[in-house]
């Protein structure tokens, strides 16, 4: 039909014609991507500061610096957007998902960690309630800007994360469901390349005791010399049954920490060629922690 119009109108006039068709209907016109804000900080595995120099973060065509404390804001971020990059000196680039972005509100990452090594690492872990230990479904799970939401079972995995994520009173990110209280995320031990089994996530109702830090069931692996253990592998378990709650690697000096409700428990060290140890401990308030030392012999 443009075509034959076009050829019944002389010269100029059939220009014209065509230009205005052109422009109606299904021409790809002028309509505008919605955006939204973006936000975080930016803070270093190696030392749990701020980055300096600067750090460059970008997504979707916008781009900012760290601030000082190594916060950063990108404004105007297409909502299609769905990976962010930052780079800084001395570390490894980053490159990971965002979560749906929602025109016109502002998505806060958190702190994201950059690392000297990679990000390999990759965490499974379980959300549940402080009072019974049954399963939270449905929570929100987010650690150094990535995020995940536990199944049926309170299960949730997380993959490439900073290898040399976590330490001691380190906040690396929270656990929130409805109904409960926040609860921030501390790995005792940082997390290495590949899978890293980090015990559950306990969230409390918010009547009830919280407790103040990262672990309450604590202690020392050492062996027989008298001499700290590191890299001993420890297991708590529940007693009885015997299902393991939590388990990890000591530090250089042998020490391991978690953190569980009042309860039963056996911790259990295993090291190769050395004897395993077990002890029993019973925790009678969350918010009192209790120290449960073991020592290794060498195996017969």
């Amino acid at each position: 039909m443009r075509r034959m119009l076009a050829l019944l109108m002389p010269g100029a006039a059939a220009v014209a014609l065509m230009g205005a068709l052109t422009g109606c209907g299904g021409g790809g016109g002028g309509g505008t991507t919605a955006t939204a804000t973006v936000r975080g900080r930016i803070m270093l595995v190696t030392t749990a500061a701020a980055p300096s120099p600067a750090a460059t973060v970008t997504a979707g065509g916008a781009t900012a610096t760290t601030g000082a404390d190594g916060s950063f804001v990108l404004t105007a971020v297409p909502i299609t957007t769905t990976r962010i990059a930052v780079t800084a000196t001395g570390m490894k680039a980053l490159s990971q998902a965002l979560p749906t972005l929602e025109a016109g509100k502002t998505t806060d990452l958190a702190d994201i960690y950059l690392s000297d090594v990679g990000y390999t690492a990759d965490i499974t872990t379980r959300v549940v309630r402080s009072d019974t230990l049954a399963a939270i479904a449905g929570a929100t799970v987010l650690v150094s800007g990535l995020s995940a939401v536990s199944g049926a079972d309170g299960a949730v995995s997380i993959t490439g994360l900073p290898v040399g994520l976590g330490g001691p009173q380190l906040q690396v990110g929270v656990a929130r469901a409805t109904g409960f209280e926040d609860k921030a995320i501390i790995f005792d031990l940082p997390l290495g390349a590949g899978s890293n089994t980090v015990g559950d996530i306990v969230l409390s109702p918010p009547v009830g005791e919280i407790p103040p830090g990262p672990s309450n069931i604590r202690g020392k692996v050492t062996w027989a010399g008298g001499a700290g253990f590191g890299g001993t592998s420890v297991s708590l378990l529940a007693r009885p049954g015997g299902g393991v709650i939590a388990s990890g690697i000591t530090q250089d000096a042998g020490d391991y920490g978690f953190w569980a409700p009042a309860g039963s428990y056996t911790v259990v060290a295993i090291r190769s060629g050395y004897a395993e140890a077990r002890k029993d401990c019973d925790l009678a308030r969350p918010d009192v922690p209790i120290q449960v030392d073991l020592t290794l012999t060498a195996a017969p």
